[in-house]
This record gives structure tokens, sequence and C-alpha cells, in this order.
């Protein structure tokens, strides 16, 4: 398999194929290998040989490359095999109706588990770390490249920040043309039966214009708003967009707007929060000119915030952030299969490509992986750039989060059930896992549920829900488990702890069943969902999404009760009862950690900041002085800095100067807000003075222009891996901390609403 376009493939010492053809030939033989049966001792023993020799290989891994990778996954895989033959051929006998209902439930969400760690780790066999295209000398050989921001009802100042850094790319202004297509502006909007939300439509869509005028963006809308995201680029690029009747109708013209439209060959597609960096097209047009079938190049989601599982538990800054797995590595590995997906932002495409596939999928609410997997199918290729040249926003409530993982997941399952890639044909075996893969993963909600009730069912209801002694679950249930987190982390641990992702799946699990369920039952009913961005809370708060999480933990805890009372009825039953108790206490601890996200903390900064250290200079534009300083936090509205000097002479007007890694020289004014002592120096807080366009567009471009500012904070955020037993410990700490002040923000809450209630009576 081509690694890529000529010039951009692989760096020294990244992975050949060498080792991916050599996991396809032993995979079979594995396979095979794992039914043999054996001796329960014989058993014990083999997986520990197997064990002792994922830890030799794990310790090869950083010294021998390939070899190491190939040898820890056929180890693990090994491993889980054989777990998975035993459950198959040995634990499944029946006891009774409601035994067998119960542990055919386990059994299939046990097989889901196993079968998309073995395909997870097929697809990241071979890691392809690639370096930014070159471009030739000759700008006149460079494609034209229309940058697209589709927008339906996302603040103004949102867009006013990717639209300025959008016209400041780095690229020949005669071949750039920036387009702002605005969906909450169409003729539907405007024409709302409500009066309130046509006015507030109108009223948008009138400074959407002006903003798009004195930037010299070009501002396109549409008749109606068929297919949200998807029908909004179509209609952009002059692709026929399906109706309500299921009939194809042209496009509409742009009113008033003469017939200014997308005609460059490069396609730069970005969600009107993604802010570019200058060089943005620098390093990724240059790989269309050395492919002539390449459709896409994708390159990293980079968000400033955490999630609202990581802000409210704490642990930004502890452990690397949730998208770092994708974006850091399952996109590398899929890169190897050439099947990198579309992202839906922050990616380049080849103009033709999408027309000659009918524009992007409309039939599914992701939009962005059902396009990459029409192209694929019609022999296009795809690439993936691991480097971080947007910024974005994630949501920001836990409510948002849900809306955002609810959309991707019906997307992904609709993409399943409406375009099997099992199925389609022009695809390889490789993309066909990868696609199966990425597919199947949002079903994990299910498996998640029956993981959480299989131990209540035993300890509450004595339902044998899983036929095996204490010694079969030594020799073949705990090696299973010890090597998948084995295997895991040393493949994963710089982008995602151990535990992180138990925690992440059964947040969303409760909610997430029944948007799933829904695609099942009518897989053409979901309607696409803005994520909700820049909300606001002034206070701590109870999500109203909580209400789950409570029931869950008093099924915890009921479980502890009914598991005192087996016991003392049946002692002989101690190794069952014994098992099912720290399964749920392990549940138990997950549970403790959803009480913490669903707290949420209060977010009163509508402007979110970086927290560089850099070396920077602050002069007095009154005085002329000249002084040293560290920016140690910045954003459009204002910066922060740490000056060594106690008492250094700073008037109200002040004046940054800056070099960016590319040798660039920013002057940017600013004025003095406030000083206080800190150590051995000063503490400076400044707000930039911003009334003029030229130097709005000057900020925008020193705090989002420059990509080795993204590089240093991803490679902030690629926290060390941690053992196993230590992120089991830091899970324990993190869901006390975050359960602690759960429980004291509601003590302060009810006693705040007797207070007022008190008032009231008097």
């Amino acid at each position: 398999m081509s690694p890529g376009p000529a010039g951009a493939g692989r760096p020294a010492g990244a992975p050949s194929g060498a080792p991916a053809a050599a996991a396809l030939a032993l995979l079979v033989a594995v396979g095979v290998s794992a039914a043999f049966p054996l001796a329960d001792e014989n058993q014990f023993r083999l997986a520990l040989a197997l064990l002792l020799a994922m830890g030799a290989a794990g310790r090869l891994l950083s010294r021998t490359g390939d070899f190491g990778r190939l040898a820890l996954i056929l180890l693990g895989g090994y491993l889980s095999l054989r777990y998975w033959t035993f459950r198959t051929f040995e634990t499944l006998a029946y006891t009774g109706v409601w035994d067998v209902i119960f542990l055919l439930l386990l059994y299939l969400a046990e097989t889901y588990g196993i079968a998309t760690h073995l395909i997870g780790l097929f697809v990241n066999v071979a890691p392809l770390e690639r370096r930014p295209a070159p471009l030739p000398a000759d700008p006149a050989r460079w494609p034209t490249v229309d940058v697209l921001v589709p927008t339906l009802n996302e603040p103004l100042d949102i867009l006013r920040i990717t639209l300025t850094a959008c016209v400041q790319l780095d690229y020949p202004r005669e071949k750039l043309a920036v387009f702002v297509l605005d969906d909450g502006g169409t003729a539907q909007r405007l024409n709302d039966p409500d009066p309130r939300r046509a006015a507030a439509a109108c009223e948008r869509s009138r400074k959407l214009r002006e903003l798009a005028a004195s930037l010299g963006v070009h501002y396109r809308t549409r008749e109606h708003n068929l297919h949200a995201k998807a029908g909004n680029l179509n209609a952009a690029l002059g692709v026929a967009v399906e109706d309500a009747r299921g009939g194809r109708t042209a496009p509409a013209r742009n009113p008033g707007l003469g017939e200014s439209h997308p005609q460059g060959e490069l396609l730069l597609v970005l969600d009107c929060d993604h802010v570019p960096t200058r060089d943005f097209l620098r390093n990724t047009v240059g790989f269309f000119l050395a492919d002539e079938r390449l459709a896409t190049v994708q390159t990293p989601h980079f968000f400033i915030n955490p999630t609202p599982v990581e802000k409210n538990l704490g642990t930004a800054g502890e452990s690397p952030g949730e998208n770092e797995m994708f974006y850091g590595a399952i996109q590398l590995g899929l890169d190897f299969w050439n099947a990198s997906f579309f992202c839906g932002s922050a990616a380049l495409l080849r103009r033709r490509a999408l027309v000659e596939i009918g524009g992007l999928v409309e039939d599914t609410i992701t939009e962005d992986a059902g396009t990459a997997l029409r192209l694929h199918a019609s022999g296009w290729r795809s690439l993936y750039l691991n480097k971080a040249m947007t910024m974005g926003l994630s949501p920001e409530s836990f409510d948002s989060f849900i809306i955002q993982r609810s959309r991707w997941a019906k997307g992904m399952i609709q993409i399943l059930l409406l375009h099997n890639p099992l199925r389609l044909p022009g695809l390889s075996v490789a993309q066909r896992l990868c696609y199966l893969n990425a597919c199947l993963f949002w079903l994990f909600g299910f498996a998640r549920l029956i993981f959480f009730l299989s131990p209540l069912m035993f300890l509450v209801f004595n339902l044998r829900v899983y036929n095996a002694s204490l010694a079969q679950v030594l020799a073949y249930a705990v090696p299973h488990l010890v090597a998948s987190y084995f295997v895991s982390n040393r493949l994963y641990g710089r982008f995602r702890h151990p535990f992180t992702s138990e925690l992440f799946e059964i947040i969303q699990s409760i909610y997430l069943i029944p948007a799933v369920l829904s695609v099942f039952l009518r897989p053409r009913a979901p309607r696409f969902r803005v994520t909700p961005k820049t909300a606001s809370l002034e206070q701590d708060t109870l999500t109203h999404l909580a209400t789950p999480f409570y029931l869950m933990l008093l099924l915890n805890l009921l479980a502890f009760c009914a598991g005192a009372i087996l016991y003392l009825n049946r002692p002989v039953l101690l190794d069952t009862i014994a098992i099912c108790l720290c399964w749920n206490t392990f549940n138990l601890f997950l549970v403790v950690c959803c009480l913490g996200v669903v707290w949420e903390r209060r977010q009163l900064r509508r402007t979110h900041r970086i927290t560089p250290r850099e070396g920077v200079h602050l002069v007095d534009r009154r005085r002329g002085t000249r002084v040293d300083a560290v920016l140690r936090d910045l954003s459009v509205t204002g910066a922060g800095f740490e000056i060594a000097d106690r008492a250094p002479l700073l008037s109200g007007r002040l004046e940054l100067e800056a070099l960016d890694s590319s040798g660039r020289l920013h002057r940017l004014p600013l004025r003095l807000v406030r000083i206080e002592p800190f150590g051995g120096g000063v503490r400076v807080g400044c707000r930039f003075e911003d009334e003029d366009e030229a130097v709005r567009r000057a900020i925008v471009d020193y705090v989002y222009g420059d990509s080795a500012r993204w590089k240093y904070f991803a490679d902030l955020r690629q926290v060390r891996e941690v053992g196993t037993v230590r992120a089991l410990v830091r899970l324990t700490a993190t869901g006390i901390r975050a359960s602690l002040r759960h429980a004291a923000g509601l003590l302060r809450w009810v006693a705040g609403r007797r207070i007022r209630g008190y008032r009231r009576a008097a």
C-alpha cells in the first residue's frame, strides 16, 4: 500500500508496511491456536508466561519500534482470544430462563468489547506520522483555495475571530477567497411565522453581512435549511440538494450579492469556532500537488478549553484531553490503511472529488464520516497530518456535551445501517474494518449498561450470569483484562490514561442508548443539532441530567447490602460473591466520578485564555521605557504578564513587543488594568486597545496565528504514561473530591432555599 504522496510520507524511523503485513499473516494462526483447550493450571502458566513476554515487549517498544509494537499486539490479542474461546465453549451452560437471558447479555457485551478491542489493535498496528508537504517555489503553480465557514446561530464575536484569521492566511491573495455560509439568514428563517424569531434572524443576517463586507469576506445564504451543514455546503458548491419529497433541487442563487460563489480547486472547511493559523495552507496544499487522487487532508481538532467532564472533575492538565487519543493515535493508524476520516472541519478537500461523488453526504447527520466513506469507495485517497493548525471550542456544559455526542452516535449508526461498509463496493478489506470499528464503537452504551447491571443481577437476584470458578477467572479473565489494559496503556498511554475511557463511556451511555435505539427504529429520522458554545454559568449548579446517576449510586449501595446478606445465607458462594463485590466496587468508583461530572463548575469567562510562557517586552508609550516580561496568559481581549522588577515604571498606556516562532515582530497597544505583587516581582494585567480594525486583525494574528504555540500546548497535554494501579488510585481520589464538592454544593443549595423560604414567610 502506498504511504501517500511523494515527499510527504514517512519520516525516518516511521513504521513501514512490514509489521502490518506480518500481522495480517499471523492473525489466522493466532485465532486457530487460541481455541486449543488446556487444563486450568496449564492455562494459568501460559497466561503468566505471555504476560511476562508482554512486559518484555513493552520495554522493547521504545527501542525496536515496529517489532515491539507488533509483538505486544499479537500477545495481548492472543490472550483476549483465549478468554473469548473459553467464554464461548465452557461458560454458556443453561441453568434457568432468567439466568440464561442475563448470561447471554453479558456474553454478548464481552464479545462486543473484545471484537472492538481486536479490530482497534489491527487499525493501529502501524501509525503513520507525516511531515508537512512543501509547496513549489513558483506560486503560479499553487492551486486556488476557497475557505468555507458554515454558520447557523453562533455568536458573531466567535465568527469575527475566525473570519479575521481566514483572511490573514499566508497564501497569495489572488488565489484565496473566504466565504461565510449563513444558514441563519435563509429565506426560510427570515420569513419565520414567529415574528420574534424572524426579527432576530433578520438582525443577525444584517450584522453578519456588515461583518463580512468589512473583512472582505463573501456572504452567501440559501432559500431553505435543507440537510443542515451538508446541505449548506452543497448549496454553496452548486451541488443539487435533495428536497423534502426526495427529489433534487438546484441550489438557490445568492440574492442581492451577484454570482460570487466558491470556485477554487481546493476547499478549506472550518467550523465557525475553528480559528486557523497563518501556515495552514502552506503545510497542506502541497499534498494535493503530489497526488492527483488525493481527496482530503485532515488535521487535528485542537480545543483551547477542556470538555465539561474534565472541567467539572478538575482533571484538565493532569491527564490528556478526551480528543487526544483520536487525533493523536487513532487517526495515524487509520492513515496507514488509507482510511483517515474527514472530521467536518480543519480539513482541506479537493473540489473535483466532492463534485464527482455528488457533494457531501446528506442522509446522515455525521456528513463528514459519510462523505469520507463515499470518497474512499470511489477510489479517492485521504491522509492525516498530525499538526494542530486550528483552535476550536469544546462544549461548555454537560448538556451540550451530550448533545454533541448523541449526534455523533446517531450519525455513525446511520452510516452502519444506510451505507454498510462491509457491503459497500470499492473499499479494501482494511478500510471496511476501519469504518466498521468507527461505527460499532458507538454501541458502547449497551455494553456499559450490561457491565454495570451484571454484578447486581447475582448479588440482588442470585442469577448465575457467569458460570466459572475462581480458578478459571484467574486463568482466563484476569490475564485478558491485564493484557488489554497493558496493551492500551503502552500504545495509547500518552493520549489516554487507564480507566479514562470507562469513565467517558459510562457518563455518556445512559443518554446514548435511547439515541442509538431511535436510529435503529428510524434510520432516516435523526436531525442535525448544532452544539451550543460559549455557555456561561454564574455559579456551580446541578445539571438536569444528573438523576440517572443518583439511581446508579443507590443500586451500587444496594448491591453491597445484598452481597452481605447473600454471604450470611450461602457462605459457600464466597468466591463468586467476592468477585461480584470487587466488580461492583469498580462500578461504584465510576459512578462517584459521574456525580462529580454532573455538578457543573461555574464558567464566567466568555473569552478563553491560553497560558504561554513566552518572553516579551512591555514598552511604556508615555515614558518610552522598556521592560522585560513573561507572557503568562493571553486572549483576544487582554494579556497577563510577570515582571521580575518589583517596582517597574509603567503608566496606563503600554505596547506589547513580541516575536513569534517565525521571527515576525508584533506590536500591540495595551492599557494597564491592574498591577499586584508576586514573588520577587509583580503581575500585570492589561487589556488590548482594539478600536481600530487593523489593530483587531493584528491581535487575532498574534493570538491565533502561530501554529508553534498550539504544538507547545499539545505537547503539554500529552502527560506521561501512568500505571494501571496509579491510574485507579487517581480515579478514586478524583471521584471522592468531586463527590464531596457535589455534596457540599447540594447542602448550600438546600440551605439557600430554606433561608429564602424563611424570608418569604417573614
